[in-house]
């Protein structure tokens, strides 16, 4: 059970993985200015990873497998790491405008709780399979 609602979120994470894509694609058809873009190209970059993560933790489920759910956990703790760092380099080189607006901040926001989720379904992942 716990192995198809993660599935779910695997989809979930494509789903944002195509936003992503599509906001990229605006970016490079100017149809977006790069501060426009910035947090949205974030989350498709992230939501990519975590496709990856939650496979991992959702195989973890399936099997009963403790090393795979404590490597989707490691993952996990990159990836929310990796958002961390890449929206203060966007603050940075972009100025506070990249996260200032009304959707730049959704972006923002969508990025940083979907890497939370994951720790979080790694977290019980690697409780759920632990040996006992």
């Amino acid at each position: 059970m716990l192995a198809a609602l993660t599935a779910l979120l695997v989809l979930a994470d494509a789903g944002l993985v195509v936003v992503g894509l599509l906001v990229w694609n605006a970016y490079r058809r100017d149809d977006l200015t790069g501060s426009e873009a910035a947090t949205f190209v974030l989350l498709g970059a992230s939501a990519a990873v975590g496709v990856l993560v939650l496979l991992t933790a959702a195989l973890g489920f399936a099997r009963g497998e403790h090393s795979a759910a404590r490597w989707a956990g490691v993952l996990a703790r990159l990836r929310a790491g990796a958002v961390a760092v890449a929206l203060v380099v966007v603050a940075i080189q972009l100025g506070a405008t990249a996260l200032a607006g009304l959707l730049e901040t959704t972006g923002a926001i969508v990025a940083v709780v979907d890497a939370a989720v994951a720790l979080w379904v790694t977290g019980v992942a690697a409780r759920r399979t632990r040996c006992e």
